[in-house]
């Protein structure tokens, strides 16, 4: 386990050319408001574009999002994006939300 600024990491990671079975990226929240979308967006590309670098060809990546005012067809497109960029298909084995110990009450409140 890494922990630490992800983008530093990451890069020192591809720089040494290290490659990973599985990746998760778990960032906290990058967008509280919705001036802060794009931002956020934009973030979420580089994390994903970095970890895809990372990862082994037939690897595992994980991605989580907490940022409430990015919607999840907007975080999986990103996801989604950043994967063709790098030319590294993706399989989606599984999309999931919220556990049900954290129901959800609100329109934004799907993010996780």
């Amino acid at each position: 386990m890494v922990c630490g600024d992800a983008f530093e990491e990451m890069k020192q990671m591809i720089r040494e050319n290290r490659k990973f079975d599985v990746v998760i990226v778990d960032p906290p929240s990058m967008a509280s408001s919705k001036q802060h979308v794009d931002k956020a967006t934009r973030a979420y590309e580089r994390l994903a574009s970095m970890a895809l670098k990372l990862l082994k060809q037939e690897g595992w990546l994980v991605f989580a999002s907490c940022s409430n005012k990015i919607n999840p067809a907007l975080f999986f497109k990103t996801i989604e994006q950043s994967a063709l960029k790098e030319k590294r298909p993706l399989r989606i084995v599984e999309r999931t939300g919220h556990a049900i110990d954290h129901p959800v009450s609100f329109d934004d409140g799907q993010y996780l």
